[in-house]
């Protein structure tokens, strides 16, 4: 495997992932690490471990001796902002066709209007006044 497909491997991952070596040097910090970090990814495991955003880390030894320290970069969503998400994805694939988003999600009508409500969630543009 090249450094290049490893590369757009790791950050495809949601989560911050750094490679260190042996010694314990940064070698890669994915696309997420970068972010999260900034400008001023550490250079070594140690000094991603003290970092405030490393003290979560959890670090897995690879065969090859290297180290990968990973870092969550969001904390899982609640099941009800799962939820919400949903309900504003259904939404906005049936146009706001509230009977086919309700039949998508697989609940009632009156379910889906209780959501909105619960959730705050108004059609978007000039007709928000007929939701």
């Amino acid at each position: 495997m090249t450094a290049d497909v490893l590369v757009t491997a790791l950050d495809a991952v949601s989560d911050a992932v750094l490679v260190c070596d042996r010694q314990g040097a940064v070698l890669l910090a994915n696309r997420p690490a970068r972010e999260l970090f900034g400008t001023g990814v550490p250079g070594s495991r140690a000094e991603v471990l003290r970092h405030p955003l490393g003290v979560a880390a959890r670090e897995h030894q690879l065969p090859s001796g290297a180290v990968v320290v990973i870092s969550r970069t969001r904390a899982p969503l609640a099941l009800a902002e799962r939820e919400r998400q949903a309900i504003e994805q259904a939404l906005n694939e049936s146009s706001w066709q509230l009977a086919l988003a309700a039949r998508r999600l697989g609940i009632s009508r009156t379910t889906l209007w209780r959501r909105l409500k619960q959730y705050g969630l108004n059609r978007p543009g000039p007709m928000a006044a007929r939701v």
